[in-house]
């Protein structure tokens, strides 16, 4: 299955790694709390907004120190296990989409606004996905669930969107992204077509 994936490590020829940068780990803490109960869960919660708070004073905040997406992963992944087992993991997964012109479209919303240098540093490949099916699913759930976490501590609305992103359900606008953990080998380097 030929498949478009954008990365800033990624090189050609090479095979895709799962959980590349780790991010598993940062998790899996949502996760455990949520199998104990809700208050919990609002316990780790609440630790690491005020760890990433101190983070930032301190000029060390980044993508890895957003507790806010670590806690929706928390919440999916969750969800995932407790009801919808047979999906994949979306932190032992990658993404892809199915067009290039998908994946302009998420490059301007990602690194829209983002200086010139970290703009060059994100490439587009094709790639041979070894899957015969992949998982299709709509990437603004995993946004709203973000959007609820962060405007107003609601688990319950994160793990609503949680739920209907795994039953395959759409937002208005949807952006279908292709979850896989399947083998996947970067064969053609399609950056320049990415910032036509």
């Amino acid at each position: 299955m030929t498949v478009y994936h954008m990365s800033d490590t990624l090189h050609l020829n090479t095979e895709l790694t799962a959980n590349y940068r780790k991010n598993w780990e940062l998790a899996e803490p949502f996760v455990q709390a949520l199998e104990k109960n809700e208050t919990c869960f609002y316990s780790v919660y609440f630790s690491a907004k005020f760890m990433s708070e101190a983070l930032n004073r301190f000029g060390m905040a980044d993508m890895q120190t957003d507790y806010v997406k670590w806690a929706a992963e928390g919440v999916f992944e969750y969800i995932r296990r407790k009801e919808f087992p047979e999906s994949c993991c979306r932190l032992k997964s990658n993404y892809y989409f199915d067009s290039v012109a998908a994946c302009r479209e998420l490059f301007e919303i990602d690194w829209g606004r983002a200086d010139a240098s970290e703009r060059a540093g994100i490439r587009l490949f094709e790639v041979e996905l070894s899957a015969v099916h992949a998982e299709r699913h709509d990437m603004r759930l995993f946004d709203q669930a973000y959007d609820d976490l962060w405007e107003s501590d609601d688990l319950t609305g994160a793990a609503g969107y949680a739920r209907r992103y795994f039953e395959g359900g759409q937002t208005e606008h949807p952006i279908w992204e292709i979850v896989s953990d399947q083998k996947a080998v970067a064969i053609r380097d399609l950056t320049e077509y990415l910032r036509k």
